[in-house]
């Protein structure tokens, strides 16, 4: 099996299609290939027996407690948001691939509701634990002006 899960003669057979549909995808493939081995280096594939270890890297904004809330609520009942912010809550939390298990009944659920909506109490304790600290910028001076 593949990391994808797909068994090895499956996957072939599909490439194997693909490619006799699309011939000039081998012409491709082997550009990439070249490319990716130039910029990896020879010497470090044969080093590492071929061995490739693919690595994502997943960057998290996570959505304020006050607009989660109501749109999960309103996802829950199957409804559309009209207001703007909450519509845009929707999609995001339905967009969202960062889900952990419902404490209860262990659906998935995208962790913006998890955290502001199911477990409430575990985020006011994290409130506490790492304390969000206000950060004063100076007021912005007018050109021309000194500091003193």
């Amino acid at each position: 099996m593949t990391f994808t899960g797909t068994p090895t003669a499956l996957l072939a057979a599909r490439i194997v299609r693909v490619v006799a549909r699309h011939p000039s995808t081998v012409v491709t493939g082997l550009r990439w290939l070249g490319r990716t081995a130039r910029r990896v280096g020879l010497l470090r594939l044969v080093r590492h027996r071929m061995r490739v270890r693919p690595v994502t890297f997943v960057m998290h904004q996570f959505m304020d407690a006050d607009v989660v809330a109501p749109a999960w609520e309103m996802m829950q009942r199957g409804e559309q948001a009209e207001d703007a912010a909450l519509r845009e809550t929707q999609e995001r939390l339905a967009a969202c691939h960062y889900a952990m298990a419902h404490p209860e009944n262990g659906t998935l659920v995208p962790a913006c509701v998890q955290h502001a909506v199911l477990d409430p109490a575990e985020n006011a304790a994290l409130r506490t634990l790492l304390p969000i600290v206000e950060v004063r910028t100076p007021a912005r001076r007018s050109p021309g002006t000194s500091g003193m």
